[in-house]
Parts: structure tokens; sequence; C-alpha cells
């Protein structure tokens, strides 16, 4: 593919429209009911709660450095917002305004449209450098809005929602150069990197790329239009720098590289089928097995999108011979490849079928522990290259009215294909946003420890417990630290030093003064035989707590633990 060309267009329209365009389509794909501040209903469970939580915490925190820290959530496990998955861009810009935001407070529903809307208006922008046909680029930007894997990231991964940072990179490195190029370059870069780590992963490989591009020779280039050797250092110092100084301030380096290490690698991957694989979105059959953990890796184009790429294909080859320099594309194209090969490996799965590639055991065991588990996510860069690849072979092959033509019949197909599907997440997303079937810790033992006590602990400390989010709230509401909480990482030397201090600690009958445990039902013998005489231990709504210096009569409906005297 050539260096495109930029085409006229009115800028007002160029920036009104899509922007309306991915504002709407978050509207109606979320019916809207998610996207007002103050419902949290749909942010109770699991990931949603963990993102939520962790904001909630973290505002109401004291400042401290790194701006990012939140020693509320998680104690001494060393938290910071960047690991509860909280977006750490909008919390550190909310959080000097907290006092005067409402309670409760999200910002997940508002981030998702700005998501669509910033979605919709780098997919105008890619578009734009092959036409200035309006038409074309609203019908081809319907690909990119309501894309599969976008709209999946909507049950549960809110930061993930933020693939236009993917799309922006991918228009960065395609338009024309700029002499402010490594300036947008670190803006966007450092912002990926305050929004999740797979998307900086996945802008920072094409930020690499574009250097690349930009400082190799090619043909029919002046020698003086190559990135020279200071610029390039320059550049790549500037980036890494913002980088590293925002990562500092959102804590992302409150962990330490052990830390980072997780189970998954080469489980939470893509199938080789994952481009066809409807998955359950398609109403046109297309369905093909696969691995358990393979749902990371969902990257189904759906029927339109795949009537494109297969459309592209002969127009690619009857118009090869007009594009003179490849130089622009290769670094792109290899970066796009990488990803995707290590998205589907180290076990490759076609349809239910699976091939583990046998490796040297030293390489298997870092790859079994990397930080980077989650690799089906890593095929987007391709994904969303090889839509806008199609697009532009496109129009560049066929006359306006042909590709309007094309596009139609595509999107019409796209809608018929995964339609019901994005009508059966908007009622999933109602329902959610419109039912709270949270528990809640009511009663009056509960408010009275919520102000006896100041911290919340869970005895064996355990990062993602059954139930877990029941007592976050809760300490939540009382302004109580816990450790009772999930997180992307943690550091385990913290973490498994912490859970042993506390075992003994309440094996010896010696339990920290402003603290109520939530106890495992493994250790409640261990704990009641050493309780103090002012302790109680019992069990209320299920839970086995342990109260130190209580002195008092036990709640209603509390359940004795202590053996008798």
């Amino acid at each position: 593919m050539r260096s495109l060309r930029r085409v006229p267009s009115n800028r007002g329209l160029s920036l009104l429209l899509p922007l309306i365009m991915g504002a709407l389509a978050a509207v109606l794909v979320t019916d809207g009911a998610m996207l007002w501040p103050g419902n949290i209903v749909w942010l109770q469970h699991a990931d949603l709660a963990q993102s939520y939580l962790g904001w909630a915490f973290y505002r109401h925190d004291a400042w401290t450095l790194p701006f990012g820290a939140a020693p509320s959530y998680g104690l001494e496990f060393h938290s910071s917002v960047y690991y509860s998955d909280s977006i750490p861009l909008l919390a550190m810009v909310l959080k000097p305004i907290a006092a005067w935001l409402p309670e409760p407070f999200q910002y997940f529903g508002l981030w998702v449209v700005l998501c669509f809307a910033l979605q919709a208006l780098f997919a105008w922008k890619l578009l734009s450098l092959a036409t200035n046909n309006v038409t074309a680029r609203v019908l081809g930007g319907v690909f990119f809005v309501i894309a599969p894997p976008l709209l999946m990231r909507l049950g549960g991964h809110m930061a993930l929602v933020a693939q236009w940072a993917i799309l922006a990179a991918l228009y960065l490195y395609l338009r024309p150069t700029t002499k402010h190029q490594d300036r947008w370059w670190t803006a966007l870069v450092a912002m990926a990197m305050l929004i999740h780590a797979y998307i900086f992963l996945m802008v920072g490989a094409v930020w690499a790329a574009d250097i690349l591009r930009r400082f190799l020779p090619a043909r029919g280039l002046r020698a003086g239009t190559m990135l020279p050797w200071r610029d390039a250092a320059i550049e790549i110092a500037q980036v890494l720098a913002a980088t590293l100084a925002v990562a500092w301030l959102a804590g992302f380096f409150m962990i330490p590289s052990r830390g980072m290490q997780a189970e998954g690698f080469g489980y939470y991957k893509m199938n080789l089928l994952a481009p066809f694989n409807g998955a359950g979105w398609s109403s046109l059959g297309l369905a093909f097995g696969e691995a358990p953990g393979e749902y990371e890796g969902f990257n189904y184009f759906g029927a339109g999108g795949l009537l494109l790429l297969l459309s592209a294909l002969p127009a690619w080859w009857i118009t090869r011979a007009r594009v003179p320099d490849r130089r622009p594309i290769w670094p792109l194209v290899a970066v796009a490849l990488g990803l995707a090969l290590f998205a589907v490996t180290p076990t490759i799965g076609f349809g239910s079928h699976q091939w583990h590639l046998p490796l040297p055991v030293w390489l298997q065991t870092r790859l079994a522990h990397s930080s980077i588990q989650a690799t089906g996510r890593l095929f987007w860069v391709a994904y969303y290259a090889l839509l806008a690849g199609a697009f532009m072979v496109l129009a560049r092959a066929l006359p306006a009215r042909w590709l309007t033509t094309l596009l139609c019949v595509a999107v019409a197909l796209q809608l018929v294909d995964i339609g019901p599907a994005v009508m059966g997440l908007r009622t999933t997303l109602e329902t959610r946003a419109a039912v709270d079937d949270a528990t809640h810790l009511t009663g009056p033992f509960w408010s009275q420890a919520g102000s006896r006590y100041t911290r919340l602990r869970l005895v064996p400390t355990r990062i993602l417990a059954p139930g877990w989010e029941v007592l976050a709230r809760f300490a939540l509401e009382h302004r109580m630290s816990t450790d009772d909480i999930q997180v992307a990482r943690a550091d385990w030397k913290v973490f498994n030093r912490v859970r042993a201090e506390q075992l003994q600690r309440l094996s010896s009958g010696a339990p920290e003064e402003q603290t109520l445990y939530v106890l495992d039902s493994s250790i409640i013998d261990v704990v009641a035989r050493a309780a103090r005489p002012q302790d109680a231990v019992f069990t209320l709504d299920g839970i086995h707590l342990l109260a130190p210096d209580w002195n008092q009569p036990l709640p209603a409906g509390a359940v004795d633990l202590k053996p008798p005297h």
C-alpha cells in the first residue's frame, strides 16, 4: 500500500459527524441506563466491581506519592488505582475534585460514550486517508463502531473499550508525516499507559513500527525525508520518559517485576478460526468449537466484515502494481503479524483441535509466568489494520458509486449477522443497570462494627475470594481499609508475608486493634481457641467473624464459635 494522500474535507464535519455517530451508537447499544454517573447498580460484581471499587476507595484516600496509590484498597499489598483496572487516566483527573462529586459517582458509563465517539472519530480519520466521500466513510465507520471485539468488552472490561487508541496509532502511522509527529506519539503512548497495559502494549508496538518506517530509506524518497538518527533518538527518549513518568505517577511501579507474573499464558489465547467464529454473535450460524480460555481471543469480523476482506483480495491483486513504494507499510505489517502470532501461541487452536508447540522447558516455564496472559487481545492491531486496509484497497480500486454500493451491502449483511446479538447485549446491559441484585450487609451489628473498626481483613488473605465484593462494599460504606479485594496484580512477596503474619497473630491470640476479621472456615477452631475473653468469635449472616475487644453480647442471630470454658 502506498503512502496515502490526505484528502480535502470540511473540518467541522470531520469532527462533529463521527463524534455524533459514535455517541449515538453507545446510547443505542447500552440503552443509556449505565451512562448515568449516579447509577452503580451494574458495577456490583466481578471485574466491574473491581474497577468501580478501586476508584471508590481511591477517591477517599489521602494524597500520596505516587499519585495513583490507593492504600485503603489492599492495605499492605501496595495497591494502586492502576491495578484495580479503574482507568487511572480518569481516576487521577477526577480525584482532585472528588470532594465535590456526588456519592456514589462512577465515570465508566461516560467513558463508554467517550470511547465510542473516539472510535468513530479515528475510524473516520483513517478512512479519510482513502476517500473524501462522506457516505463511504460513514458506512465504513460502522465496522469499527460496532466491531464485535469492541462490543464484547462492555460485559466487564471498561478500560479495554478504549480500542480507539489503536485506531489513533494506525492513523498516525498511515497519515503523511508532520513535523509534530513525535509530540502526537508522546501524548498517545503516555495516554495509553494510563488506560490499560494491553492498550499501551499495542499502541507502543505501532509507534515502534512508525519509528522504523520513518527511519529507513525508501525508493523514490530523498534522503532528507528520512528521520535522522538524532531526531529518532530524541523521540524515543521523549516517549519513554513521558511514559515512565506517568506510569510511576499512576502507581504502576508499586508492584515489582516479580509481582507482574500471572497464570494463564497460552490459555487466554486466540483460536486460528476466531476471525470467522461468531461464538454466539452470528445469526447466520458462523460458529466453531474453541478451547475454554479462547473467549479472550474473540475477534469475529462479522459476515459483512468478512465480505469486505474477501472483496479486497482481488482488488489488491489488480491494483498492486500501482503501489511503487512498499517501505511505509511493511513495518506495520511486521508488528501486526508478530502480535497476531503471539496471540495464537504456544497452544495453537484450530476450532476444537489444539496443538501445543514443543518449547524448551526453560522457555515454557518463563512464558507460563509471563505478565502478559490474555494474549488473544493482541490481535486487535491486525484486526483493525485489516479492516482499514480492505477499505483503502477497495477505495483505490472502485469508483465511488461501486464502493458505496459494496459498503451498503456489507453493512446490511453485518447488521443481519450480528444485529440480534447486539440487541441481546443491549437487553443484558439494560437489565444489569436496572436490577440491584447485590448483597448488602445491614443490621445493628454491621452499623456498629463499621463505626468501631477502621480495617477489615480476610484471614487467610486471598485475592478474589468468593463474595469479596460484599465485604468490600461494606468496608467502603464505612470508610474502612480492607485487604478483601480483587486486583490485576499484587506484590506476592508482601502478600505472603502479611498472610503469614496475620495467621500467626490470630493463632496466638493477638489480633490487631481496630480490625474486624473475616475468617475462613478452615481456621475457625484455631482462632476460637486462641481468642481472648474480650474477643467475640461468631457467625452472622453466613460470615465467620472475629471482633476484637467486643465486650458485648453477641448480636441477634449470631452463632457463638468460642468453645465453652
